[in-house]
């Protein structure tokens, strides 16, 4: 019987480019300790928010993993996820240091985008610059 989990990789223990193959350890929110969640990711970071379904197995030597049949990627909704995510290298240019900074600035820029401010955001000369040169003058 299939289950429902959401979880955040904490970790990739290994994960093969060409196949896809992964086994990732999970935080899930009811469980104290990490999951280990074994299938087919394609591109997994640490950070990265997962909607899985799959079952409960046991490995012989490596105990209880969470085969995943199905998942769907989430946005990361806390700060520490959204700079685990950013401070994972997926974002060329931004790295640990500037993803400390950047949940301030997503947070106040996102906040920005609900008030109709878009159009402002867009017209400011260092937008089309790249994430690392815009974070640097917005914190100027």
């Amino acid at each position: 019987m299939f289950e429902d989990l959401q979880g955040q990789i904490e970790r990739v223990t290994f994960h093969n480019d060409e196949t896809g193959f992964t086994i990732a350890r999970l935080k899930v929110k009811g469980f104290r300790e990490l999951i280990t969640a074994v299938g087919n990711l394609m591109a997994p970071v640490p950070g990265q928010v997962l909607d899985l379904t799959g079952e409960w197995t046991t490995h012989p030597q490596f105990g209880e993993q969470f085969r995943i049949v199905r998942y769907k990627t989430l946005v990361p909704a806390t700060v520490a996820g959204i700079e685990k995510y950013l401070g994972s290298g997926l974002v060329k240019g931004i790295g640990p240091v500037m993803a400390k900074r950047s949940p301030q600035y997503l947070s106040s820029y996102l906040h920005s985008l609900s008030r109709g401010f878009l159009s402002l955001v867009m017209r400011h000369p260092f937008s089309r610059a790249g994430p690392k040169v815009f974070l640097d003058c917005v914190y100027r």
